[in-house]
């Protein structure tokens, strides 16, 4: 009867090493990046343009309402923009939620998309390697086809050329500069 508790403790034990094993394995494999194909396009000449610019404030309120409305909720993070931009959010792990704040430097490319770059990264009191947490975020939600997750590079492209604002109308980024407060969009409108 002991050799039966001893044999049932040691699977037991072999059970949670094996579960705690996947886990680590899942949490720090490798992750692969997508390929960003090279988006060049060029606002035909017969559209309209129009130049916009914001602040801080103003791009945050209209991030997160675009958010909110675009993803219809489904996503629980909000972003803002100050002298870098803030992603806060929430992740599921077994069945609780826990908090997430990432830190990005953003760039405005030639090509009018956003180059938003890891600067740091917390998750509630684990310290986690940022590739793996980006790979983590992007296998748990359905982000926009617009939003493209780079893990290795630790970066985030928004192709905001790609962003389907209303009928027909194209966006591009000319400035992004956050500490300077200086932002400004072209908008293209088809004749």
């Amino acid at each position: 009867m002991k050799n039966k508790w001893k044999w049932l403790f040691i699977g037991l034990l072999m059970l949670c090493i094996l579960t705690v094993g996947s886990i680590l394995f899942l949490l720090y494999r490798p992750v692969a990046d997508e390929p960003v194909l090279a988006n060049e396009t060029v606002p035909p000449e017969s559209q309209a343009e129009f130049q916009v610019t914001t602040t801080k404030e103003d791009l945050t309120i209209v991030a997160n309402r675009f958010i909110e409305e675009e993803l219809g909720g489904a996503i629980d993070y909000s972003v803002v923009f100050e002298d870098n931009v803030t992603l806060n959010g929430a992740i599921p792990i077994f069945n609780t939620n826990i908090d997430f704040r990432m830190t990005f430097e953003a760039n405005a490319l030639e090509n009018g998309n956003l180059l938003l770059t890891q600067e740091s990264l917390s998750l509630g009191a684990i310290d986690l390697p940022v590739a793996n947490v980006l790979k983590f975020i992007q296998d748990s939600y359905e982000f926009p086809e617009w939003v493209v997750m780079q893990p290795n590079e630790q970066q985030i492209i928004v192709q905001v050329t790609e962003i389907d604002v209303a009928q027909g109308l194209n966006v591009k980024t000319n400035r992004f500069d956050l500490e300077e407060n200086d932002i400004s969009f072209s908008i293209y409108v088809p004749r």
